[in-house]
């Protein structure tokens, strides 16, 4: 296998410029989930050896103007791994049955079968620590400057002896995930969940991430890069992290439509960084593992029926909180909040349907928007939003509601992953559920702004999105938008 130790390609950021732009995060006016998508995206720029696929990846601003750079990409992130949920009505995703270890899972045949289907398997791996890691000498002084521990082998020479495996791997065309076994000692599994709260006593905290993935198919030369959307390490709840001899590594991709995988046997080479504390700090790595393994997409890349596209119109009016972000880097706010009264007539939203093993996948673009409609109009029309823990729903964007065979399927609060002007939902559907399971509706409601931070968004007041920390705290109504029937083969 070609490999990238090497030969990284130049970063966008010093380590500095990184650890400096993740530290204001948490003042970020956005909601947590969204600050942490931004984190994660912000070390994917970052990181050495990243090709970049968007264009506007490719011009991130310098340091001064990254932070309206930023706000503007939090819509653009797939959904990160969770580590608990239930699996009732639209609870269930891909990643959420991927992200649970799997003796706490409730089984699901079709997906079961595509985890087999896959059929991966092992090859070689290696750790290289930090002072073999081609910015061994930017990563030490990093490491002086903010206080930490010199790096010894006497501290972290056990990450030598790390085995990695593939543990299961899900692709069904258009999701891939897969989970990776990190065998260790059980003092260093408890060094791993130390960071997510467990109850264990042990001086070293660790933590890895994803760093970069490529692949290549027999036959040809070329290696292909795979975006890594959502990793993490899963976390263990229960008394078994005092005697667990692994910890799991998830990692959910983007699969680029203009470069599909294609059938067959396909070797993966993945490179895994490991840090002292939370990897979402850069600057505190010491040591990546590179492991490859093959699995076999042919299962993957077929579909249970063929896709089906309808468009639907809308109409009414509702009231639609616009976010406008300024670019410039030399302006006093990075933006306003407007919530304004429009008209729905005259905006189509195209609805595609395709049939998949991990359930019915539902993705919803503008198909048409009327004239006078400004582009981020459409956006703020198609945003996600989610509900609090209370039940409580605080900023603008799409819920949806499962209906099958006339019962309630369960509320989406948040989608499967969203985009610019794009909503995927994952239903809870299978293959071999189709026959009993034939009325199934989606139902889509908009929420927006009553008032937020103290403005009167229905009065017509502005709010301004000061530089630095903002807390968005508002309260919202809800419009009805559109109810999707969604065809079963």
């Amino acid at each position: 296998m070609p490999s990238n130790r090497n030969a990284p390609l130049p970063p966008s950021f010093s380590i500095e410029e990184t650890q400096a732009l993740l530290a204001s995060f948490d003042s970020l006016p956005v909601r947590y989930l969204n600050a942490g998508r931004i984190r994660r995206r912000v070390l994917r720029e970052a990181a050495p050896k990243r090709v970049r696929r968007r264009a506007a990846s490719r011009v991130l601003l310098p340091l001064a103007a990254c932070l309206a750079a930023i706000l503007l990409l939090f819509a653009c992130f797939p959904q990160a791994a969770q580590a608990v949920a239930s699996f009732f009505g639209l609870s269930y995703t891909p990643s959420r049955y991927m992200s649970t270890l799997p003796e706490s899972r409730t089984p699901l045949p079709s997906v079961d079968e595509a985890l087999e289907a896959a059929a991966p398997k092992d090859g070689d791996y290696y750790v290289t620590l930090l002072p073999d890691l081609p910015r061994a000498a930017e990563l030490a002084a990093y490491r002086e400057s903010a206080g930490l521990k010199p790096f010894s082998e006497d501290d972290w020479g056990w990450l030598r002896d790390i085995r990695p495996e593939i543990a299961e791997v899900l692709y069904d065309g258009k999701t891939l995930i897969w989970n990776t076994n990190l065998y260790m000692t059980n003092d260093h599994v408890q060094s791993f969940m130390k960071l997510n709260g467990a109850d264990v006593d042990v001086d070293q905290c660790a933590d890895a991430l994803m760093e970069d993935v490529t692949y290549t198919v027999e036959g040809d030369p070329t290696v292909y890069t795979l975006n890594v959307s959502g990793h993490g390490i899963t976390p263990i709840f229960d008394d078994s992290v005092y005697t667990a001899d692994h910890v799991v590594l998830y990692s959910d991709f983007d699969i680029d439509p203009e470069q599909p995988l294609p059938d067959g046997v396909i070797t993966i080479t993945q490179n895994i960084r490991v840090a002292e504390n939370d990897a979402l700090g850069f600057g505190e790595t010491v040591a990546i593992i590179t492991h490859t393994f093959a699995f076999d997409t042919t299962e993957g890349n077929t579909q249970s029926a063929a896709s089906n596209e309808q468009i639907v119109p809308l109409s009414g009016e509702t009231y639609l909180s616009v976010f406008d972000y300024d670019m410039d880097p030399e302006a006093e706010f990075a933006g306003t909040v407007a919530t304004k009264k429009v008209s729905l007539d005259g905006v189509k939203l195209r609805v595609l349907t395709e049939y998949l093993p991990t359930g019915i996948r539902v993705t919803i673009t503008p198909a048409e928007i009327p004239a006078d409609w400004q582009p981020n109009m459409s956006v703020a029309l198609l945003s996600m939003t989610d509900r609090t823990t209370s039940n409580e729903v605080l900023s603008p964007g799409v819920l949806a509601e499962l209906s099958i065979n006339g019962e309630s399927g369960g509320e989406a609060s948040r989608p499967d992953s969203w985009g610019e002007n794009e909503l995927v939902y994952i239903l809870p559907v299978f293959p071999d559920s189709y026959s009993v399971k034939r009325d199934i509706t989606l139902d889509l409601t908009y929420a927006y702004y009553e008032t937020l931070n103290g403005t009167d968004q229905l009065g017509g007041e502005v709010f301004s999105i000061e530089k630095g920390t903002c807390n968005m705290e508002g309260t919202c109504g809800m419009t009805p938008l559109a109810r999707l029937t969604i065809p079963v083969p």
